[in-house]
């Protein structure tokens, strides 16, 4: 397991959100916010527990100024987030009153999560120690979770990667393309808030990610418009849109590039029957 980055909520009215390659668990401990994910709209009163896989489209909102709780992103690795329909079901389930009951169990968990975040934010625990509690932690939130929805069992095993260090140079650029995958993003814009110039940042991000900004933003980019064609039934046109595309043939033309069928293909092959699967009723 891969911590990236964690700590209480401070956001702008503006809200925050965007895309990116990581899972991420946001509690809301007081106020409301809205949370836009995929398709769906949520209205998030506290307290509420609200997943998010990793390359879904989101954006939340406050919509009280008191607004309070935490965050988590995480990467599994080579071990699986919950199945969509639990999330889907969970994040469901807190904007209903009557099902914020939680069992003891689940809310250990997130007093746990809570006092870990507060403690490393005043300086009381270090960064390492921190990592291992919260990857206790979250094991145990997501198992709780798929309990409660499904009555399932089974966690995340172990893993002891490190998180992605928030002062990189390259950090303010990762995260700008991540919560603006959809607007136009120059590689000036990127150099100016890294300090850095063009090429440096080119040649910077490729050595330290494996790939350019473009490149990678590119990836965020289809990784979102996938899970719209996956979980929704936005028209093409309007997922290449909200994805930040130009235009419809340029986000065809290379997602058959990357992933050898069409938009439209690709959805078609994603809703035909599997193998072995039972026949709808």
């Amino acid at each position: 397991m891969r911590i990236r980055e964690y700590g209480t909520l401070k956001m702008k009215p503006s809200g925050a959100g965007g895309v990116h390659p990581y899972h991420e668990l946001l509690y809301i401990a007081a106020g409301e916010a809205a949370l836009e994910w995929m398709d769906r709209s949520y209205k998030l009163a506290a307290p509420c527990l609200a997943l998010i896989p990793a390359d879904t489209p989101h954006w939340v909102t406050p919509r009280t100024p008191e607004l309070a709780g935490w965050y988590l992103e995480v990467d599994l690795q080579t071990d699986a987030f919950l199945e969509y329909d639990i999330v889907l079901n969970w994040n469901q389930r807190q904007t209903r009153d009557d099902s914020r009951h939680w069992p003891r169990t689940l809310s250990v968990g997130i007093d746990a999560v809570s006092s870990v975040v507060e403690a490393y934010e005043s300086g009381d625990l270090r960064a390492a120690a921190a990592h291992r509690l919260l990857e206790l932690d979250i094991r145990r939130l997501l198992l709780l979770v798929q309990q409660i929805v499904s009555g399932g069992a089974g966690a995340p095993a172990p893993g002891d990667e490190p998180t992605l260090a928030s002062d990189s140079k390259l950090y303010a650029a990762l995260r700008h393309m991540e919560r603006s995958y959809a607007n136009p993003i120059a590689i000036e814009e990127l150099a100016a808030l890294c300090h850095l110039t063009p090429s440096y940042v080119i040649r910077l991000f490729k050595r330290t990610f494996g790939a350019t900004p473009i490149q990678y933003l590119q990836e965020l980019r289809l990784k979102a418009a996938i899970s719209y064609l996956d979980t929704t039934d936005m028209p093409i046109q309007e997922i290449a849109s909200a994805t930040g595309f130009a235009n419809l043939h340029y986000f065809s033309r290379l997602f058959k590039q990357k992933l050898g069928l069409s938009p439209s293909a690709w959805r078609k092959r994603q809703r035909e029957p599997q193998p072995g699967s039972p026949p709808e009723s």
